[in-house]
């Protein structure tokens, strides 16, 4: 009986195994999905991206540059975004998978239009992970999810990458659907994302250096690049505007931290009466940035603290003596000036401009006088760009690089 018993054991063992396993060369994976509103109708629009089975595609082939690609597009149309996901089936001879997808793309029609309706497909659906990227454009869905990314075989994974460098470093700040959503539910019921936009990077940079020589320069067109440096605003489920560069960049500062930008100064000399004027760039090392609320009888006040630690990343101006503790003590405040007005004017911008609270007020007012928010809450639009805000700056040089005066200059080093 024993030795019956350890067989039937053995026999259990090997013949155990998935039941419902698939091949993966039977699978269609989804890199990155595009949603848009198709225009005169409230269809949407959806492109995905799938990468190739292994020996399907040139290997070599990179960011569309000769062979085969390594991916195909597909489209689909459909009321709703979980019945064009169901349409992709049709036309693919194996099911299609979402469940590896890194990056949906929001189409500028149907996010001016609203996405509330996307939004809680995008939530339900079981493959949907709430730490996917999501992106807004300024186009259509369908020319980010078709657009070639240099060094990339795969411009899904591609964006996938950018999303996570700027995690560590960068102007943007990047946004999951966890963050997304969180945002959209919070107090102001306002949210953002990264804006990917297609700019034609060669053709801007030829025209400078044909204005530089005076000719026309005998050089090879090339597509457009994808670029992410701008800032996509929603309020109550509607893209209401977008934050340029400068902004965006001080949005980060306020909403996340100043660790891992920059910011450039256009240096003036106070003590020396004959030195030239240039630009200076600080890489910020690290910083923090605090609001905090005040509430009295003329109203609502939020000061705001900006802490930050600063490498000279580039120093343009000449006749700059870094080693020369005055300088550096100007160098620092006039830097903290210029962070200063930059912070205006992103706050400017969302008061006036926007009329959105994508600066975060409403959950630091909430968080510090929340019986006082009950009352408010309310009218928060109408109260937000009242609210009066005080800046303060701090910023400290921690070191010059390598080297301490201009490479401009004549003297050694």
């Amino acid at each position: 009986m024993r030795k019956l018993a350890l067989i039937l054991v053995c026999i259990s063992l090997l013949t155990t195994g998935c039941w419902d396993y698939q091949e993966v060369d039977r699978l269609a994976t989804v890199l990155a999905l595009g949603i848009d509103r198709i225009p005169g109708s409230k269809n949407v629009l959806l492109t995905v991206q799938i990468g190739k089975p292994e020996g399907k595609g040139s290997s070599k082939q990179i960011g569309g540059q000769g062979g085969e690609k390594s991916y195909i597009i597909m489209n689909s149309e459909g009321k709703s975004l979980s019945e064009a996901i169901l349409s992709i089936g049709k036309q693919s001879t194996r099911r299609v998978v979402l469940s590896h997808c890194k990056t949906a793309v929001l189409g500028r029609d149907l996010a001016e239009m609203g996405i509330g309706e996307i939004l809680d497909d995008l939530k339900r659906a079981r493959e949907s992970r709430r730490t996917n990227w999501i992106l807004t454009t300024d186009k259509t869905a369908k020319e980010i999810i078709e657009k070639d990314i240099s060094l990339e075989q795969l411009p899904g994974r591609g964006l996938d990458h950018i999303l996570q460098n700027f995690k560590k470093a960068g102007r943007v700040v990047p946004m999951n659907f966890n963050d997304f959503f969180a945002r959209l539910n919070g107090e102001s019921h306002v949210s953002f994302t990264p804006l990917a936009q297609l700019e034609d990077i060669d053709k801007q940079v030829t025209n400078q250096l044909e204005k530089v020589v005076g000719r026309s320069l005998d050089t090879e067109e090339k597509p457009k690049t994808l670029t992410i440096g701008k800032t996509a605003v929603f309020k109550n489920l509607r893209m209401v505007g977008v934050l340029n560069e400068d902004d965006t960049r001080a949005h980060k500062w306020l909403v996340d931290s100043p660790k891992g930008s920059s910011i450039t100064l256009a240096y003036a000399p106070q003590a020396q009466t004959n030195g030239d004027k240039g630009d200076i760039m600080f890489e910020i090392e690290d910083g923090q940035t605090t609001i905090t609320p005040h509430i009295s009888e003329e109203g609502i006040t939020m000061n705001i603290e900006c802490t930050t630690k600063v490498l000279i990343h580039e120093l343009g101006a000449t006749g700059v003596n870094v080693l020369d503790p005055k300088v550096v003590a100007q160098l620092e405040l006039q830097t903290a000036e210029a962070m200063k007005l930059q912070l205006e004017h992103t706050i400017n911008t969302a008061q006036k401009e926007l009329k959105s609270d994508c600066v975060g007020f409403a959950e630091n007012l909430h968080n510090y006088y929340p019986l006082e928010w009950k009352q408010i809450k309310d009218n928060w639009d109408d109260v937000f760009p009242t609210v009066d805000y005080q800046i303060f700056c701090k910023v400290k040089i921690l070191s010059s690089g390598t080297i301490s005066n201009p490479t401009l200059r004549s003297e050694p080093e």
